[in-house]
């Protein structure tokens, strides 16, 4: 294309009339900002180019709001259903095949039964996309799906002696019985990722919002006065132990109470937090900066405390002084440890992954490109977490692993013996949209272009549902198919040359 292409022309007063429409989300915490509700068809014209990968986005969604709700069982709850059969478009009768790095007891249905569960976590950036598309078309019914589900969800499921939720990484309700399932044999509770959608949440049903961030406190905590906890919990009762602290988990805590707090003004909510941010301020070594995987470990997780950092930075906005400079000094620190490590990505293509906690000398674990597994990050996962923190502080070290993270990647594509997610193709194509964003270099935004392709036909084929994996057929949530609808929209934007307008940021699966 010619500089002054009309073409490019074109684009650019799309641009601008975008701009003059909506405004900078700079510098904000990293949820979900609305887009400006445009009728897109009446101001695209001919010069415009065209964008194979909407169309397979509200396809998507459609269908999910046609045939992928809870109708079975006593209670019709229009929960979205966690896996379908992507041929029949309906319930899972079967236990298909688990997609290469996933456990049996984190599936969306009972030990050993079929997969009829609903997990909102599992399905929360399909939750955030519909929010989106509800401001991007205009139509109600993608919205008042979503808001249907929490609402339901929160008000319907929760458990009166813990106040905690069937959802997270062990959980989820059985649309069929109507009750909790596990794929465990006792049914802990447990995040699977950090919660975004808490201020709708305390809009559609405050009181059980707040019940359930006090669940978090009284019945995860095991020692109120030094915050010790354990990432798992009897749903059922109240007795935590202490001992599998990981900071990723300590994150979700927090943020989760920041909401609570902004939205009850309770103090009790200040309290849970700074009790769990002292207790990771003192895990932080006098020498090195990091911080050990669990208690008494002598290894740090560098890459679980750089997703402490990003919600202790988005709970800094919440709550607050003298809590607001703590939180943020405590997510400045975790930026300069993080971005000092030796990080090899053009040799091994991957992030430090184990550090010895006293010496800050690798082991040499690193992150993959493209095998995903349960407690392991893909170099694109890692990335999108410097994403988040290069958008919220413009530090230049997140910028150069980002760039340094696209080019790995620029050549790269699971081998066929490999059991791809559609999650890690959502990253990377996220991935190469933020590095094309930092640099304006076309090879990264080419190279996005490339990846949607391919990942529209892997994954969907000729159904509207994406698949598990490259080697399953069926639909599950748990490997992140909304995580790469979310990377497909966000590619279509950008083939649009919009850049005002972005939908919900795609760093949450962490």
């Amino acid at each position: 294309m010619k500089q002054n292409s009309p073409q490019l022309r074109m684009r650019r007063i799309v641009c601008v009339i975008l701009l003059l429409l909506t405004s900078s989300s700079l510098g904000s915490d990293p949820l979900d900002k609305p887009a400006a509700s445009l009728d897109l068809k009446a101001m695209f014209k001919d010069g415009i180019p065209p964008s194979p990968f909407m169309n397979v986005v509200y396809s998507y969604a459609n269908t999910m709001l046609a045939h992928g709700r809870d109708t079975y069982g006593p209670q019709k709850s229009g929960l979205f259903l966690s896996a379908l059969n992507r041929n029949t478009l309906s319930l899972l009768e079967t236990r298909p095949q688990a997609p290469t790095g996933i456990r049996q007891g984190d599936r969306p249905g009972p030990m050993d039964g079929p997969l009829v569960g609903a997990n909102p976590q599992l399905d929360q950036n399909l939750l955030r996309l519909l929010y989106f598309l509800k401001e991007m078309s205009g139509d109600e019914s993608y919205q008042q799906a979503a808001d249907n589900e929490l609402k339901w969800f929160l008000q319907n499921t929760q458990l009166s002696a813990t106040g905690l939720l069937p959802w997270g990484e062990h959980l989820c309700w059985n649309v069929v019985t109507d009750q909790v399932a596990s794929g465990r044999k006792e049914p802990v509770h447990e995040f699977a990722r950090p919660w975004m959608l808490w201020d709708r949440c305390f809009e559609l049903a405050p009181q059980q919002s707040r019940e359930f961030a006090l669940g978090l406190w009284n019945s995860q905590i095991a020692d109120h006065k030094t915050g010790a906890f354990d990432r798992h919990a009897t749903i059922y009762e109240s007795r935590p132990q202490a001992g599998m602290d990981f900071a990723r988990h300590a994150g979700f805590y927090i943020r989760t109470w920041a909401h609570a707090y902004l939205h009850t003004r309770e103090k009790i909510f200040l309290e849970a937090i700074d009790v769990m941010l002292s207790r990771f301020e003192r895990k932080r070594h006098h020498k090195t900066g990091l911080i050990e995987i669990s208690s008494g470990s002598s290894k740090a997780s560098p890459v679980l405390s750089l997703s402490l950092a990003i919600d202790c930075d988005g709970a800094a906005r919440k709550v607050p002084e003298p809590l607001r400079t703590r939180l943020a000094v405590f997510a400045g620190r975790e930026d300069e440890v993080f971005c000092q490590l030796p990080h090899d990505l053009t040799n091994r293509k991957g992030f430090a992954t184990a550090i010895d906690l006293a010496t800050g000398e690798p082991d040499g674990s690193s992150s993959t490109l493209w095998n995903a597994e349960y407690g392991a990050f893909t170099t694109a996962a890692v990335a999108m977490m410097c994403v988040s923190r290069y958008e919220n502080t413009g530090k230049s070290a997140y910028r150069d692993l980002i760039i340094a993270a696209a080019d790995a990647y620029i050549d790269s594509l699971p081998t066929d013996d490999s059991d791809a997610w559609p999650m890690t193709f959502g990253h990377v194509i996220s991935l190469e949209l933020a590095a094309f964003r930092a640099t304006a270099c076309q090879k990264y935004y080419e190279r996005a272009v490339g990846l949607g392709k391919i990942a529209v036909e892997k994954f969907f084929g000729d159904s509207p549902l994406p698949r598990a994996s490259t080697k399953t057929s069926h639909y599950e949530s748990i490997t992140g198919p909304d995580t790469l609808a979310l990377a497909l929209a966000e590619l279509h934007l950008a083939t649009l040359a919009i850049t005002a307008v972005r939908p919900p940021v795609n760093t949450i699966d962490r």
